[in-house]
């Protein structure tokens, strides 16, 4: 008797599960274990010895002193997430701009693809290591943050000039000086939009096209929700990437403690920062998902 064969949608399930697989045996085998040490080390006070680590259990203590006593966490924390406010529709709007415009047809495009993804394939090896390192580096001898390649103080006098208050002229130079680092943080929202857009069917542009929508009512009628499950997406990467990208501070602060040897305490702050990015990334997608457009067939 020939055995039953598979069905489709448990081909595609059985495929998924071998996709994950490789990060699932990682986890169990590289990472389960020092993620539970950490935890435990939270509720503990670390002292070094030559013959390893002394354990004295403290209860709450870490968590107390880094929400009551502890001068610069709750800042650098309430800074972090302000952050995303700004940067991440920022990089949304910035990556789905140029997506749509790779996806024309024109001369050179695939060069253009690759220059806007080259940053990726950069920020993945030995150069970002060393940028970060001269960054650092320099941030340590002058005390003061250092910007990353350049900086627009010839648009900043103009403001000045033009007669714009302070924090308006703060705000708009931070903008700026950011530009680098919004295409740098963009290539791989811009792939997963590029595909996404590829995906849409030229029927549809057709059928809108019959109907006499203009070009703008086509791109918010058709393309903006077939790209809808792309956004939400990019949405949740690019936050989690803002959280865990090297400059930000509350990170520096970690790894400044664990550096001290303050393992119990940076494993605490480490610990509640990972709830506090774990909660709203999913109250965002909670809250976005209800309008995301699944085009089941």
């Amino acid at each position: 008797m020939l055995k039953k064969r598979l069905s489709y949608e448990k081909q595609k399930s059985w495929i998924g599960f071998a996709f994950i697989s490789p990060w699932v045996i990682g986890f169990i085998f590289l990472f389960a274990r020092p993620l539970i040490k950490s935890l435990v080390y939270t509720f503990h006070k670390l002292q070094i010895q030559p013959n390893g680590l002394i354990l004295e259990f403290a209860g709450f203590e870490n968590y107390r002193y880094a929400f009551t006593e502890d001068p610069v966490f709750i800042r650098l924390l309430v800074e972090s997430i302000g952050n995303i406010l700004y940067q991440v529709p920022l990089i949304l709007v910035f990556s789905l701009f140029v997506a749509v415009i790779l996806n024309q047809k024109f001369r050179g495009r695939f060069l253009a693809r690759g220059v806007f993804f080259l940053p990726v394939i950069i920020a993945s090896g030995v150069i970002i290591n060393i940028l970060r390192g001269d960054t650092l580096s320099a941030e340590i001898l002058s005390g003061e943050r250092v910007s990353f390649l350049f900086e627009v103080t010839a648009f900043e006098q103009m403001l000045i000039q033009a007669g714009l208050r302070e924090d308006l002229v703060l705000f708009f130079t931070s903008l700026t000086n950011q530009i680098f680092e919004l295409s740098w943080k963009s290539g791989i929202q811009i792939l997963v939009f590029l595909a996404g857009l590829q995906t849409i069917p030229g029927s549809l542009y057709e059928a809108s096209a019959m109907e006499g929508a203009t070009p703008w009512e086509t791109f918010w009628k058709v393309t903006f929700p077939m790209i809808s499950p792309m956004i939400i997406l990019n949405l949740v990467y690019s936050i989690i990437d803002n959280f865990s990208d090297y400059t930000n501070q509350v990170l520096r602060l970690i790894n400044q403690h664990s550096q001290n040897l303050n393992m119990a305490y940076s494993a605490t702050l480490a610990w509640i920062y990972f709830i506090v990015v774990f909660v709203i990334v999913g109250i965002v997608y909670a809250i976005v998902n209800r309008h995301v457009f699944y085009n089941v067939e």
